[in-house]
């Protein structure tokens, strides 16, 4: 079947133009994404699947009647473009939400972790080559954040397209005709309006987590591997090179895969691997030691993605003050102010820092920066840090990158202001 040129799939083609060309870091794609974005929403490519199916089929114009001779195949064309549109609207979103973390990385200094975001809208391929220990941090970070929201208000919208029922979660209660026909189309017909509410995590929006996410799980998986590689000695030494020859992943079970009967020959003859009733099996001391790398290398990704997620959230909540985040936030929909089911997710981190009880130290500081006291943003931060984690003024001078003199000092004026009394009223007037 000859295929039919619509208009609408030159945004396709020019997605993935410019997708394909997004690496290395480039700012000035952030504009053209933002431009394409725009463009593909305007051409309905948000709609439901049946509502983008049917202006899809409409923009092929009138059709001969040899063209509709084979119905079911067009159809089937049909379908595949209002999929490949919808694909294509969710990588160059996913793509522009990584170009704006990938920015917001190498402000902070964290060049080497730029390019590991999904530039390329692709985090599914980023996440493969996490392998199997990467896309377990991957799934484990996602619901950690998701489940930390806050309930928000909102107004829960009831739609009919095309004989399909949907529901939208808005903010805005001033624009819901004109937000639900930017998703939906014109052929949207609003059912019911209903105060309702949402849950919304400490970055709202799931492109930034999506971004987030994949780009310090392949940053940590690689790092991992290498540490794990450089330890190699030995058999699994051995082992492992001829899996690498063969483009396979260090320490997998090769005794309980299908297939791969050269890589299997070639690891028998070499002795890793021997025939005992028809079946191929590994040595007990290789396989425990295959196993307990295995385990590691889970542990260590999943750890260290951790802390490359929240460490720099956490420290930028402390360092800096509310009007300074509402300037400059470190990522784009982070919230400016965590509520307490939010800033719940910062337990993990507690866990992972000796003990560092974040999550109430961040409330703390959140508590106390809106009060008027003499000490503001880092010094704040820093005599929080030290009045409720039990740490002392050096630890936290490292941690937060200060001299320790500034924290010493604001620690004491935190202290005396906490006991009460005319000096803490003194202090507090203090400007």
């Amino acid at each position: 079947m000859a295929s039919i040129n619509l208009p609408s799939m030159a945004h396709v083609e020019n997605a993935n133009r410019l997708l394909g060309g997004a690496r290395p870091f480039d700012e000035g794609n952030i504009l053209k994404l933002e431009e394409l974005k725009e463009t593909m929403m305007d051409a309905g490519f948000s709609a439901p699947f049946k509502g983008l199916l049917k202006r899809t089929m409409d923009e092929a114009g009138e059709l001969s009647e040899a063209e509709w001779a084979d119905l079911k195949k067009q159809v089937g064309y049909f379908k595949y473009i209002a999929n490949l549109k919808k694909l294509s609207l969710a990588r160059v979103s996913i793509a522009l939400d990584a170009h704006k973390v990938a920015k917001n990385f190498a402000e902070q200094g964290y060049s080497d972790i730029v390019d590991h975001t999904p530039l390329d809208g692709n985090h599914i391929g980023s996440l493969m080559q996490a392998g199997e220990e990467g896309i377990i941090a991957y799934r484990e970070i996602m619901d950690r954040v998701e489940l930390a929201a806050e309930r928000k208000k909102c107004f829960s919208v009831r739609v009919k397209v095309h004989g399909e029922s949907f529901t939208a979660q808005l903010e805005n209660p001033d624009n819901i005709e004109m937000d639900i026909v930017r998703r939906y189309g014109l052929d949207a017909e609003i059912v019911a309006v209903r105060p309702s509410t949402r849950r919304v995590p400490i970055i709202s929006s799931k492109g930034v987590r999506v971004a987030l996410a994949s780009a310090v799980v392949n940053y940590a998986a690689g790092e991992v591997g290498g540490w794990l590689e450089a330890e190699e000695k030995g058999e699994v030494k051995k082992y492992n090179s001829i899996l690498r020859k063969h483009g396979i992943r260090p320490d997998a079970r090769m005794d309980r895969v299908e297939g791969f009967g050269g890589v299997k020959k070639e690891l028998e003859k070499a002795g890793f691997l021997k025939k005992k009733g028809g079946k191929l099996e590994m040595g007990k001391d290789l396989s425990v030691e295959l196993m307990r790398r295995k385990k590691r290398r889970k542990q260590e990704v999943g750890k260290m993605a951790s802390l490359l997620l929240l460490s720099p959230m956490f420290k930028f909540y402390l360092a800096t003050s509310e009007e300074g985040r509402k300037r400059k936030n470190l990522y784009p929909s982070m919230a400016v102010k965590p509520g307490v089911e939010q800033a719940a997710l910062f337990e993990e981190l507690g866990r992972l820092e000796e003990g560092l009880p974040a999550d109430r130290v961040l409330m703390k500081k959140l508590e106390l920066e809106g009060k008027g006291l003499p000490i503001n943003g880092k010094r704040l931060g820093a005599a929080v840090l030290v009045s409720e984690s039990g740490k002392d003024a050096a630890w936290a001078a490292k941690y937060l990158g200060m001299p320790v003199k500034d924290v010493e000092s604001a620690a004491k004026i935190l202290e005396k202001i906490e006991k009460g009394g005319r000096g803490s009223e003194f202090l507090r007037k203090a400007r």
